[in-house]
């Protein structure tokens, strides 16, 4: 055999191991240490309809969070990992705004965690129920396949997110998830996703009144390190668009057009390196 039909012999057996199905799976090496970075950012507009003029106003926010998780031990239901938020920052920044974010995140404490090898994580070591730590890693559900896929393979996950503009209020999303390609001879995954989002009553939510409506699309992309058995980098854009009704300012007054809001969080997460 030549030269030729040695490179061609091996990109054909090279291709023929990526169409391959594989399995995607968390599952980090025990012992290893994983620094993180979440970047968060959270648009706001709100457009009142007025008989002469619209009126609008607009917030932004950013968060920047570093953290780190020590992958402890493997069970039969996932992975144990102890987790330290190292710093956190927030714009725009104030006294008050730096002290809720700190209480919400539990800047330092050290807390453990159950990784499950599809992605969902759940607390394993918070008494209070009602912590925002329960809150935030609570609502975080599998979004990888159980069986093996292909490249150009599609799946499906139904999961519930907390909306950030109302208070104990849940958004119900479908997504739809493909495995795009596969790089380094299999050892990187490349994920895209799309979904769509609805407002759902859920007990201790203020139901939705007359006039209300919440609707949202939301885009992103996975990258998972298949020898690491971890997701190196993440990025998501949701947009809700939410519609609240207006009651009237003075007595007598018509009712005013309902106020329409536009919310896009934007949100990358990436590891940085690991020990």
């Amino acid at each position: 055999m030549g030269v030729r039909e040695a490179l061609l012999a091996l990109v054909f057996f090279g291709n023929a191991a990526l169409a391959q199905p594989v399995l995607l799976q968390i599952r980090p090496h025990i012992g290893d240490t994983l620094r993180m970075h979440l970047s968060q950012t959270v648009d706001m507009t709100g457009t009142t309809r007025g008989a002469r003029t619209d009126s609008t106003r607009s917030m932004t926010t950013s968060i920047e969070v570093f953290t780190r998780a020590i992958a402890q031990q493997w069970t039969s239901n996932g992975t144990l990992m102890q987790t330290i938020t190292d710093s956190v920052a927030m714009n725009p920044a104030s006294a008050a705004s730096l002290a809720d974010l700190r209480r919400r995140t539990m800047q330092a404490k050290r807390v453990w965690m159950r990784v499950s090898t599809d992605g969902a994580m759940e607390l394993v070591d918070d008494s209070d129920a009602n912590s925002e730590l329960r809150h935030i890693f609570g609502e975080m559900p599998a979004v990888l396949s159980r069986s093996p896929v292909s490249v150009g393979d599609k799946w499906t996950r139904e999961m519930q997110i907390p909306l950030s503009s109302e208070p104990g209020a849940v958004g119900a999303v479908r997504a739809t998830f493909q495995l795009d390609s596969l790089g380094r001879n299999g050892d990187v995954a490349y994920i895209s996703m799309r979904g769509t989002m609805s407002r759902i009553n859920t007990p201790g939510a203020a139901p939705a009144g007359p006039g209300y409506g919440t609707a949202g699309q939301l885009a992103g992309t996975i990258q998972i390190d298949r020898r690491l058995g971890w997701i190196t980098d993440s990025k998501s854009s949701i947009i809700v668009r939410s519609s609240i009704a207006t009651n009237p300012s003075k007595k007598g007054e018509a009712e005013r057009a309902p106020m329409q809001v536009r919310t896009k969080i934007t949100q990358w997460i990436r590891v940085m390196r690991k020990r």
